[in-house]
């Protein structure tokens, strides 16, 4: 080991220049943190000490770089006398620090110094130094790497000529976006004295155990294991350590070892740049893998996280590297072929078709949830929309293994349609607990990347576990309906409790738009509690429901305040003064200001009941059976006849 003592960031950036490594997470530092790390400078004393954490590092050697062409424009800071170093652990905090650095120096003019020093020498220090054509950073990320461009040219506002094109978007360049506006809000209103303080505090007063360590091995294991104060490693981050750290120990010439880091590197470049595609719904990282790895390889739920122990303690491990140099198909020999494939060994070409089926996965991964971005007919989209909405319980694997393999959209929109109706029937309709067949449905997406099951007989499965065979009964049951809905009456608010509610009413609503051959009226995202009406209201106290209902039991009278047909999508939330009004009130009415409105502008739903002139029992029970009707044609399901489906809404009662 070399050094470790408590240093400041002055005299950790005294003659020094750092760069992030690539594998390396990005910045993953959010508002949380970004709140603490502040609250810590607020709560630090005028010229008190504060230790800040471990900074390890890893001196990079010119002889060691100066053949690599992401190094050429910055090795004039070796000839000049500067020490490079990797930054191994405490990357988070450093960039933080930088941000705030580079926030803090654009308050100031050129003529103006800082802490006792002029501007431009805090920015050779801290953010760039320049010779001639040459200008290099102090500290950043590796060239090449998404976070590099991004964090020349939008954070530190530099014109870096070797962009091409604007710098990529990922999770990690957001954060860095978020950090660095974060603080320009935290500044803004700071006088300059104030920010001189912080500034003094900054780089003057927090301390770090700068720890140097000289061994190669232990940097990938060091990465690994140490902790810091930030947000803890991703299994997906690291996941990608350890397959550039296996690439260091293969047996391949070292050319062909350098082709497949670049390899992972692009990799996880794509990878992270799908995930933060959309701004608005980023993906979580091992959300990914885990259902990646249960595509990929057989499914086991015997632990939590046994995804995790699987690829990074069993199989992307040491122990597990091939250590016979790669043959020629001429050398083949039985015996030693049979025990490699027993052992499931780790070779070059396991590692490349790895990194390219994840890299390649995580496009579909990105448009199973974003259906907008993809190129699919839109009858697929609408599918997909609609498993975003239900749920997509235990099908993402074969999904993403069906997009994986590109099969034809008609089968792939075949197998959509089987597992919307598979959750909806199995799961919100009879009530089956949320595992049902998930070790099943797991398994069969890997047997369908491993080619043992085809297309076709994916789907022929799925549909078989709904409706059963020959031999077996299928998993959708109309009793569970029936008694959940029992149950739900028990608790007291009926099909208003129901889980499936939402869902079934916005299905509902669109297929009165299609019949209308309208515009949506209705956003899914918009829906909740407020958004469905009782016709027939929580509180019937005036004359124009006694007229109707009085003749009815209370009991009788809870059972049409929730039954389904009592229920409305509404366009929008309407005022709560009108919930109990009369029926005829709720159609049209004028409001305060003179606006004809009600249900008869509304949405399809509301449209659809301003052809009754009142609001009845009768009519509550005709509704619901008409919305069953449509269950059984929508879901090609059978529920009975109209006796039946009253006996269903519990609404027998009404002649």
């Amino acid at each position: 080991m070399a050094e470790s003592k408590l240093q400041s960031l002055v005299e950790i950036f005294n003659q020094k220049f750092f760069r992030i490594p690539d594998y390396q997470r990005g910045y993953s530092w959010e508002e949380e943190q970004l709140d603490d790390f502040w609250v810590d400078l607020e709560n630090l004393k005028p010229n008190k000490f504060h230790y800040t954490g471990l900074l390890t590092v890893e001196s990079i050697e010119k002889k060691n770089i100066e053949r690599l062409e992401k190094w050429h424009d910055d090795l004039w800071m070796f000839d000049k006398g500067l020490k490079a170093y990797y930054i191994i652990d405490g990357q988070q905090r450093l960039t933080t620090i930088i941000i705030l650095l580079k926030v803090i120096i654009d308050k100031f003019d050129e003529s103006e110094g800082i802490n006792f020093e002029p501007r431009n020498t805090w920015i050779t220090r801290f953010l760039y130094q320049q010779y001639g054509q040459y200008k290099s950073y102090v500290f950043g990320y590796e060239k090449d790497n998404p976070s590099d461009e991004f964090f020349k040219t939008k954070i530190l506002n530099q014109v870096s000529l070797s962009s091409a094109h604007v710098p990529e978007q990922t999770l990690y360049t957001m954060n860095l976006k978020y950090a660095k506006e974060y603080f320009e809000k935290k500044v803004k209103k700071l006088k300059k004295q104030e920010l001189e303080n912080v500034f003094k505090k900054v780089v003057n007063f927090l301390k770090f155990n700068f720890y140097e360590i000289d061994n190669d091995l232990d940097v990938f294991v060091t990465f690994e294991t140490l902790n810091n104060r930030g947000k803890i490693l991703s299994k997906l981050e690291l996941l990608k350590n350890r397959l550039i750290y296996l690439t260091t120990i293969l047996p391949n010439n070292e050319s062909d070892k350098n082709r497949l880091r670049n390899d992972i590197n692009s990799a996880w470049k794509t990878i992270y740049e799908y995930l933060g595609k959309n701004k608005d719904n980023p993906l979580n990282d091992d959300e990914f893998l885990l259902n990646h790895w249960i595509m990929s390889f057989k499914y086991d739920r015997s632990e939590s996280e046994v995804y995790a122990k699987f690829l990074l303690k069993e199989y992307f491990t040491v122990n597990n590297i091939s250590v016979q140099s790669p043959r020629n198909e001429n050398d083949f020999d039985p015996i030693v072929e049979l025990f490699e494939f027993e052992l499931d060994k780790i070779d070059f070409d396991v590692i490349k078709t790895y990194t390219e089926s994840i890299s390649k996965s995580v496009m579909k991964w990105f448009y199973i949830h974003n259906p907008a971005y993809s190129k699919f007919n839109d009858d697929v989209k609408e599918y997909l929309e609609k498993l975003n909405r239900l749920s997509f319980g235990a099908f993402r694997p074969i999904i993403m293994c069906a997009m994986f393999k590109e099969v034809d959209e008609e089968k792939l929109l075949r197998l959509l349609k089987n597992a919307e109706r598979f959750n909806f029937l199995v799961f919100r309709l009879s009530k089956r607990p949320s595992n049902t067949q998930s070790s099943n449905l797991y398994r069969t997406a890997n047997d369908f990347y491993s080619d043992d099951l085809s297309i076709d007989k994916v789907n022929k499965n799925i549909e078989e576990l709904i409706d059963g065979d020959d031999e077996y009964d299928g998993w959708f049951d109309i009793e569970g309906f029936k008694n959940q809905i029992n149950d739900l009456y028990k608790k007291g608010e009926g099909f208003y409790s129901w889980s499936g509610l939402n869902y079934f009413l916005y299905e509902y609503e669109l297929f009165l738009m299609s019949k209308a051959r309208g515009n949506a009226k209705v956003k899914w995202e918009d829906i909740n509690h407020e958004s469905i009406e009782h016709v027939y209201p929580q509180e019937a106290y005036k004359d124009c429901w006694k007229k109707s209902f009085n003749g009815f039991s209370s009991k009788e009278r809870g059972l049409l305040l929730n039954s389904l047909g009592n229920f409305l999508l509404l366009s929008q939330s309407k005022n709560s003064e009108f919930q109990n009004e009369c029926f005829e009130f709720k159609k049209e009415h004028e409001d305060k200001k003179g606006n004809q409105v009600g249900y008869f502008n509304g949405s399809y739903s509301e449209i659809d009941v301003t052809k009754y002139n009142d609001w009845t029992p009768n009519l509550i029970l005709k509704r619901g059976i008409k919305m069953l009707d449509f269950v059984e044609e929508r879901w090609d399901i059978e529920i009975g006849n109209d006796k039946d489906k009253a006996e269903l809404l519990l609404l027998e009662f009404i002649k």
